[in-house]
């Protein structure tokens, strides 16, 4: 019930304003879990802390994403940077931005990079008296969001995408429920959500109007944090990547906290003789912070006092070549 009278007292604000807008977050936004965010017609209700201080901007335009066999709504939210979210993600929309598409048909589309890399996400639920639009997502890197028809989508509507410990292994499982001109999709890793690299690609159906199911296992992971994220690839080379999954094994020695931090990151490891350096790094991967210790380092913390607010990762490097991350949150 909060939910919808914060979504109610939204449309007052909103339905009288269609001309682009803009919203800045600046340094220090920090969204805590549960709290209903309401930018424009954008509804955030994290399940985990959000961190919005690094400078991120919103901007509401009221075009439409060019699609197939329609286009969009006449809305779309682009944020400078992708952001990583985990919770309820909602839209609100005035009946005259519909563009031609069904009210109970709408459904959330994203893209973590341009508008060639729009993916339907099915299973939206709708409220049509209140014109909402919202689903429940989990590590969604947001950039570009909109709302489309389902029967707009792009060349593969993504149903679910999963990644999950099995033995020393990793086991990823997807599945579509339509696929158009699609040709295969590129199994993808990375050891920090930046770089990736090809595992292997796995054909798709091509075809289908049906629930298809798909399996891939890694059988070499990587150390610590794994990241796995699919590029779906049309038969005309177009393409789109779908969530991001993460893998963490139990086995990793690094521990910090508390996390999120304030002036003081305290660290523990398994064996501090085997330490040889400690960094600290920014969201854009840059080090920023930096200690060496031949027999470990003396200190077993990590100062963050005149550190600006936003997520960072710690990396513990070993003296028989290993290393070991962390990623945190200084408010």
């Amino acid at each position: 019930m909060k939910i919808k009278t914060s979504i109610a007292l939204a449309l007052c604000c909103i339905w009288s304003m269609q001309v682009q807008s803009q919203i800045v977050t600046g340094n220090s936004m920090y969204v805590k879990i549960g709290t209903i965010l309401a930018m424009d017609s954008l509804v955030l209700v994290p399940s985990e802390d959000l961190n919005l201080g690094n400078n991120y901007s919103l901007t509401v335009e009221h075009t439409a994403v060019p699609g197939n066999p329609n286009a969009s709504i006449n809305k779309k939210y682009v944020f400078n940077n992708p952001v990583n979210f985990h919770g309820n993600l909602g839209i609100i929309y005035d009946p005259a931005e519909l563009n031609g598409n069904t009210e109970s048909l709408l459904e959330l589309a994203n893209s973590w990079s341009d508008e060639s890399g729009f993916v339907t996400m099915s299973g939206s639920a709708r409220d049509l008296g209140l014109h909402f639009v919202s689903k429940d997502v989990a590590d969604l890197d947001i950039k570009l969001l909109t709302l489309v028809n389902a029967q707009s989508a792009l060349p593969v509507t993504l149903v679910t995408f999963d990644a999950e410990k099995e033995g020393r292994s990793v086991k990823l499982s997807w599945k579509t429920s339509f696929e158009t001109n699609s040709d295969f999709f590129e199994i993808q890793r990375s050891h920090d959500a930046k770089d990736w690299k090809a595992l292997d690609q796995v054909r798709s159906a091509g075809e289908s109007s049906r629930q298809s199911s798909y399996g891939y296992i890694d059988a070499k992971p990587v150390t610590g944090t794994g990241y796995y994220r699919l590029k779906m690839v049309d038969r005309d080379g177009t393409f789109a990547f779908s969530q991001i999954r993460k893998v963490l094994w139990d086995g990793s020695d690094l521990v910090v906290f508390p996390n999120p931090a304030g002036d003081r990151l305290e660290m523990g490891v398994k064996d501090w003789s085997k330490v040889t350096k400690i960094s600290v790094l920014n969201a854009g991967g840059n080090v920023v912070k930096e200690a060496r210790g031949i027999n470990g380092p003396k200190e077993k913390y990590v100062p963050l006092t005149g550190f600006q607010p936003g997520t960072y990762i710690l990396q513990v490097e070993y003296g028989d070549g290993s290393s070991e991350r962390a990623h945190f949150v200084k408010y």
